[in-house]
């Protein structure tokens, strides 16, 4: 029994955990790979938000043409559309988007004819126009 008894006092020496040294360690490569990471998490936000905003404009130009559709095949009803103003739109991260129609001159005589409808957006973040679209139209009479 004394053996025993020995044996239980006798401490062991093994460090069992981790201790302070290896945990800085630790974290220093855990920040090193944050820090790393950090340019492409930044660059994957940027184009995040690029594509949200040409979404957006791409929307906008889409609704202007199906307008185009519903307008009265006549050269004065596409006339009115060309002229009628188009309000700007909002989006929920606050950039302001304006679309602009321009619609081609139509003949005097030859009916029915394609006249051309452009639609053309733009936002008040991007310096450069986002989207353009065209579409023909069928003007059945001049009036």
């Amino acid at each position: 029994m004394v053996g025993t008894l020995k044996s239980c006092e006798i401490s062991s020496k093994n460090d069992e955990g981790f201790g302070l040294v290896e945990i800085v360690i630790s974290m220093f490569l855990l920040a090193l790979l944050a820090v790393a990471f950090l340019p492409f998490l930044i660059e994957s936000l940027l184009t995040t938000v690029r594509n949200s905003t040409t979404a957006t404009a791409t929307q906008l130009a889409s609704e202007q043409l199906d307008a185009a559709s519903l307008v009265p095949r006549t050269c004065d009803g596409l006339a009115a559309f060309g002229a009628a103003s188009i309000p700007t739109v909002t989006d929920e991260r606050g950039t302001v988007y304006s679309a602009d129609r321009t619609v081609a001159a139509c003949p005097s005589s030859g009916y029915p004819v394609a006249v051309r409808v452009t639609v053309s957006v733009t936002a008040d973040t991007e310096p450069d126009l986002l989207v353009r679209a065209v579409t023909t139209v069928i003007v059945e009479s001049a009036s």
